[in-house]
């Protein structure tokens, strides 16, 4: 395949000691990917929508039966608690600085501990507080398993498994649509879901850390090991692992922050729509349901376009696309059309940009960054995504303003984005940097 070429010829450590992708890098890979149901799960949950007050309130249990709107009356004058309570579950991030495995680890046990507090807490701003720390966890298994994935494939491959580690996320809201359809009551519906996490500590027999975040380190005797097995789990000769080990910390470069920028106001864009997409159609289940399964072939697609035609335009692209569909929805007046088809077509389209933007995007950020600082690099861009879906809500309620608000802003946003991209230098075909010097080296030729 002419189309990554470049990628073959420039061989490290994982493509010298086990090849590019084989039975190793399949488990590998396969279960970082499992991680994403229930990151998916807890960022798609509808079922806390606010419902407005008109001569005093009343509330339609015809959906939800409980939610944290009708527990704690989150209407009228608390409707600004509602936002809080949101924005909570999108913060913080945790920056890995040992190890892959070991913060992956914890952030899993943390997931379970706090879900499962979460469900159980009578008072609201300790239903917030253990959003919040659940919200660390989330971010560490984010940051901390996407890296893992990236760091264990080699040549073309890493153009593939990165980007295929996201196809569970749209299943995840699919599932969600599903739970929240047979679990009706907020706290029941939060107690599956953290019982679902906790079958994810299983992890700690079957996960190794990072060889190559070893080398960087120096732990070279730990890599070797690591290496020599998935070499025999590969059916290659371990006698053949050849170890390389330069380790180094930097900042990052103008490129980066051009890339973490432009993942802020991904996270604006896909949080929000993700948010929005349950009120263009008149069925909020079957809405979800839809918009998580059109995940599935925009992120096959990303994989073919992005080994064709590069990351920049592939994620530019993808904005244009995204940007045109929020536009087109406003076209579309609500109520129009039986169920609301158009709009939910159109949505659904939205929904196949943003599938293919955003797994490119976490893609091209990782490739900017050298192995020393990835998981720190990658971490701080993803806290700047979260940092866009910590405005998302405060986003979807400017339609008490005007309905046309929301979509205006991000259809602008999605421009802005493509803008932002466009000016980075193109990583295809460029192997990983495993150091700061080979990130000037790279810039230099």
């Amino acid at each position: 395949d002419n189309k990554e070429q470049q990628d073959t010829q420039d061989e490290d450590i994982i493509q010298s000691t086990i090849g590019n992708f084989g039975r190793w890098q399949f488990k590998i890979s396969g279960l970082m990917a499992l991680l994403k149901f229930p990151i998916a799960i807890r960022h798609e949950n509808d079922s806390n929508i606010i419902m407005p007050c008109m001569n005093g309130y009343a509330y339609n249990t015809t959906t939800f039966h409980s939610t944290i709107i009708t527990e704690w009356n989150l209407v009228c004058d608390n409707k600004r608690l509602v936002d809080i309570s949101q924005v909570t579950l999108m913060l913080g991030v945790l920056i890995d600085r040992q190890g892959r495995k070991r913060t992956l680890l914890i952030c899993i046990v943390l997931q379970s501990l706090f879900g499962i507090a979460a469900a159980g807490i009578p008072w609201y701003w300790g239903f917030v507080a253990a959003r919040f720390l659940l919200a660390v966890a989330n971010g560490g298994t984010i940051v901390t398993s996407f890296v893992m994935c990236m760091e264990v494939v080699g040549g073309t491959w890493r153009s593939i498994v990165p980007i295929l580690y996201q196809i569970p996320y749209g299943f995840g809201n699919s599932i969600m649509a599903g739970l929240a359809y047979f679990y009706r009551d907020w706290r029941d519906l939060q107690l599956a879901l953290s019982l679902m996490s906790a079958f994810y500590i299983l992890y700690i027999w079957f996960i190794p850390e990072s060889p190559r975040w070893l080398l960087a380190t120096g732990r070279k005797d730990e890599a070797i090991q690591i290496l020599q097995n998935a070499a025999r789990c590969n059916k290659l000769d371990s006698d053949k692992v050849q170890v390389i080990a330069n380790g180094i910390s930097s900042t990052t470069n103008a490129e980066n922050k051009a890339s973490v920028s432009g993942l802020l106001i991904a996270g604006v864009t896909f949080y929000a729509f993700s948010q929005y997409v349950g009120k263009v159609g008149s069925n909020l289940y079957f809405t979800a349901a839809i918009s998580g399964f059109v995940a599935l072939p925009g992120t096959l697609l990303c994989v073919f376009i992005i080994r064709r035609y590069g990351r920049r335009m592939t994620i530019a692209s993808a904005h244009i696309l995204t940007a045109s569909c929020f536009f087109g929805i406003l076209a579309v007046p609500a109520g129009t059309y039986n169920h609301d088809w158009p709009r939910v077509a159109i949505a659904g389209v939205g929904v196949v940009g943003l599938s293919i933007s955003m797994p490119a995007l976490y893609l091209f950020t990782g490739e900017l960054f050298p192995t020393t600082i990835r998981n720190a690099g990658v971490g701080t861009s993803v806290m700047f995504s979260r940092m866009g879906s910590m405005i998302a809500p405060l986003v979807i309620t400017m339609q008490d303003i005007s309905p046309s608000l929301p979509l205006i802003v991000l259809g602008i946003s999605a421009v802005i984005e493509t803008l932002l991209i466009l000016p980075l230098p193109e990583t295809k075909g460029i192997p990983l940097p495993e150091t700061i010097n080979d990130l000037e080296f790279k810039k230099v030729n």
